[in-house]
């Protein structure tokens, strides 16, 4: 592709967005059909700051801004967060893929700071660009490791090809039984970790020693349970509050009964005090029943984080 083909493929792809918004299942197509690569500027919620995210026509999460609009990428739960992030000062973003949820936590306060663990090679990579075009070198810790239950080399198997960047990458082994190749990555726990900082300090790349845990969000397909083992101090002495994408076996919100002993399960291991919220996607607001992917799980002595939050504007 010459230069020209290129910056004309850009300009096709602008010029489509000017009049219309496209639907949240089109954006797919709209990536590999109009083909825009570049910068995006993405507005997460309406009453936040915006900040950039690079594409190749290959992230799904700059594709929602570009072709669909502000605010379109998981509406609801990050209006949630963004309303936490403001009384933070400690996050934690589990499983950040191209680092939405880090740089909407810090558009929504500059004062946080955020440390982002996104273990597959070819995703970090694109944190690294999106964190560096913001100009928030200083303010995420962007890290190359998952979180677990212990220390350990684990296989992160990838569904998709060396170029893709897939959000379906995995520990689970059983969840792709076919994958396209996987890499070993180092895990740690988050008590680990936040004990022995000055041992991963290289990896954690800015100076700043992480105080606390305010708020954490885990988004692992499937190894939540042992993530949320790995943090059980953490969660005894600090009490988080925590955004957590739970799914059935069919990675769907389907089987009521299956979701049902998975959030009793991760209740268990919270521990007293802790209540489950669901986040309806549409508008940020608490369900009774599940009616998207992630929850909030929060203390009873935190629910004052949540007075004056009334969902998406």
């Amino acid at each position: 592709m010459d230069f020209h083909t290129f910056s004309s493929r850009n300009l096709a792809a602008l010029e489509a967005t000017r009049h219309r918004a496209f639907p949240l299942d089109d954006v797919e197509r709209c990536n590999y059909a109009l083909g825009y690569r570049g910068f995006v500027n993405c507005v997460a919620t309406h009453d936040t700051d915006s900040f950039m995210m690079f594409t190749n026509a290959d992230d799904v999460v700059a594709g929602h801004y570009m072709y669909s609009g502000p605010a379109s990428f998981e509406t609801g739960t990050l209006q949630l967060w963004t309303h936490l992030a403001r009384q933070s000062s400690w996050v934690y973003d589990v499983g950040a893929f191209t680092g939405v949820f880090s740089l909407a936590a810090i558009a929504a306060n500059p004062h946080c700071r955020v440390m982002a663990f996104e273990p597959s090679f070819v995703t970090y990579a694109r944190l690294l660009v999106n964190i560096a075009a913001n100009d928030f070198n200083g303010h995420i810790a962007p890290v190359r490791a998952g979180l677990g239950a212990e220390l350990a080399e684990l296989e992160l198997q990838h569904p998709s090809g060396v170029y893709v960047m897939s959000s379906n990458e995995t520990f689970v082994a059983q969840n792709i039984t076919d994958p396209w190749f996987s890499e070993k990555v180092q895990v740690v726990s988050l008590d680990h970790l936040l004990a022995h900082q000055d041992r991963y300090r290289k990896q954690l790349v800015i100076d700043t020693h992480f105080g606390g845990v305010d708020l954490v969000k885990i988004d692992v397909e499937s190894f939540e349970t042992e993530v949320v083992k790995g943090m059980a101090e953490t969660i005894a002495s600090q009490k988080p509050a925590v955004i957590i994408e739970i799914l059935d076996e069919n990675h769907k919100i389907l089987n009521t009964e299956v979701l049902e002993a998975r959030f009793r399960e991760m209740l268990a291991l919270f521990g007293p005090g802790y209540q489950i919220k669901h986040i309806a996607e549409a508008d940020g607001k608490f369900t009774q029943t599940v009616q998207g992917r992630n929850n909030l799980f929060i203390h009873e002595d935190k629910l004052h984080l949540l007075d004056n939050y009334t969902g998406c504007p």
